[in-house]
């Protein structure tokens, strides 16, 4: 991860020092409301908020284009309805991860200080931690750290900590001075692989991916404008 993290820090000073592109730096924060796409849990699986923090970096290369790498540190994750079986109202499986999306930025201009745009692009993400919370129906909770069972040979089923998804959605920015603008976007976290992974793949093999509903807010500190 460290390795990765680098790598990205140098692309954006390579392409920032060597061309006429501009530069800006943001911070930015959110909700994630997240759950699963599985058919085995379609009756109990149901909605769960989690945060989202954000580093992005915007690097524009033109008028109405720009590359947007980003770090997230979000949080992922679904909840499950028991109904009262052993007194458990409700159950949240959450995962923490670090994510690292780069997405293209189409521009599309407004006014003088404000633009709309529209972001596609690949994230790939890495899970930190796991944890359960159960709810019961007296109304208290209690929270459990859960170990990665990422051992195949086991039983033949494991979870997979590397997470690849999709992101798909559209923001506003708005230009305070030469030096900060205010931004917000509302995108979808489609994941491309299955978080679940098999040594012998069962039939019909089980789809575990998250589907992720974003909306953040943030401020962009210009380093390099770029019209």
């Amino acid at each position: 991860m460290k390795k990765l993290t680098l790598l990205l820090f140098c692309t954006i000073l390579f392409v920032t020092v060597y061309s006429k592109a501009g530069f800006k730096i943001g911070a930015g924060a959110g909700l994630n409301v997240c759950k699963i796409k599985d058919k085995y849990y379609s009756d109990r699986n149901s909605n769960m908020i989690g945060y989202d923090v954000a580093i992005p970096m915007e690097i524009k290369v033109s008028k109405y284009f720009a590359i947007q790498p980003e770090i997230h540190f979000m949080q992922k994750g679904f909840s499950l309805k028991s109904y009262g079986i052993d007194d458990i109202n409700k159950e949240f499986r959450k995962r923490n991860y670090i994510e690292f999306p780069v997405l293209l930025k189409v521009i599309f201009p407004v006014k003088e200080k404000s633009s709309f745009n529209f972001i596609t692009g690949i994230g790939i993400g890495y899970a930190l931690s796991n944890q359960q919370v159960i709810k019961y129906t007296d109304g208290h909770k209690e929270k459990n750290k859960l170990d990665f069972d990422t051992n195949v040979q086991d039983d033949n089923m494991a979870y997979n900590k590397l997470d690849i998804c999709i992101p798909i959605g559209f923001g506003y920015e708005y230009k305070f001075n030469e030096k900060a603008s205010l931004y917000t976007d509302l995108r979808w976290n489609i994941d491309a692989n299955n978080n679940i992974k098999y040594q012998n793949k069962p039939i019909p093999t089980p789809s575990y991916k998250y589907r992720n509903f974003m909306f953040s807010v943030g401020i962009f500190f210009i380093a390099k404008a770029r019209n």
